[in-house]
């Protein structure tokens, strides 16, 4: 099977309302974001190596107060965790246009997004 290809490569741009797929690790340290994590589902289904996948929320203008200063358009997204099995976290990270489109290729709705409308009552 051929690995993913980043937005970059496909010559695809990021959309508000779709889910990325991280395609390699990003950051390091504490901070890390990896591209696959363990998941543990609210009934104790284990995912081991859950693609990571980011939401984009907002396509914002350059130098958007509030979001951090770039030169060019950010991506502001959402990305979800579980500190505990059956609890789930919401994460928000901002990238620059050019990183955001080779750090990430198409992805799909986590299963853990299902968990995190019944865990708000049904709104996110």
């Amino acid at each position: 099977m051929a690995a993913p290809s980043s937005l970059k490569d496909s010559g695809t741009d990021p959309a508000v309302g779709k889910w990325y797929a991280l395609l390699a690790d990003y950051g390091d340290g504490v901070g890390m974001l990896t591209k696959t994590y363990r998941y543990t589902s609210p009934t104790g289904e284990e995912h081991p190596d859950n693609p990571r996948q980011l939401y984009v929320l907002e396509l914002v203008e350059p130098a958007t107060y509030g979001v951090g200063y770039s030169s060019e358009e950010s991506v502001l997204c959402m990305w979800l965790d579980s500190p505990s099995p059956g609890r789930i976290a919401v994460h928000h990270i901002s990238f620059p246009m050019s990183q955001f489109v080779e750090l990430v290729g198409e992805g799909a709705e986590p299963p853990e997004f299902a968990d995190l409308k019944a865990q708000q009552g049904g709104s996110v």
